[in-house]
């Protein structure tokens, strides 16, 4: 909301669980509900219902999911649907949303990647390691395995 105004907002709440929500506070101390998580499956998978600007009745939604590369990258595929939440608007709105996650998720991803890249992130282990008859596959709970973020994004509209 605050982008709309030219500026950047003063913060953002994310309550990281299912339910939470995503809250942005401007510099004037207002608040606005972006939406709130429906699933939150983190470093995996989330599912927004999405509806900044627009009442909760109108939400669209967003998914991300985050996969390993076989290369250790990571890849990360943003979907945004349901657009027929929003009636007459939906393809204004959508095209809106079309150039805007072309910035917000495609240059800002890649740009997070780039100082990735310049020091990595910490491997994630998981709280549950896997059954003891497996072998050490390489998959996430291979402790020696390096990671970091990566340079693959991919946006479905």
């Amino acid at each position: 909301m605050s982008a709309s105004n030219g500026t950047l907002p003063a913060n953002l709440i994310v309550e990281r669980h299912e339910g939470g929500r995503l809250v942005e506070l401007d510099s004037q101390g207002n608040t606005y509900l972006w939406g709130h998580f429906q699933v939150y499956q983190a470093p995996f998978r989330v599912l927004i219902a999405w509806h900044v600007g627009e009442a909760p009745d109108q939400a669209t939604y967003i998914e991300v999911v985050f996969g390993m590369e076989t290369n250790g990258s990571t890849a990360a595929v943003l979907t945004h649907g349901g657009w027929e939440a929003l009636g007459e608007d939906s393809e204004l709105k959508r095209a809106q949303y079309d150039s805007g996650w072309d910035e917000v998720f495609g240059q800002s991803f890649f740009k997070a990647c780039e100082e990735g890249a310049k020091e990595p992130a910490p491997v994630f282990e998981p709280k549950q390691q896997p059954p003891k008859a497996k072998k050490n596959t390489g998959r996430l709970w291979n402790k020696s395995r390096k990671g970091s973020l990566a340079d693959t994004g991919h946006m479905v509209h």
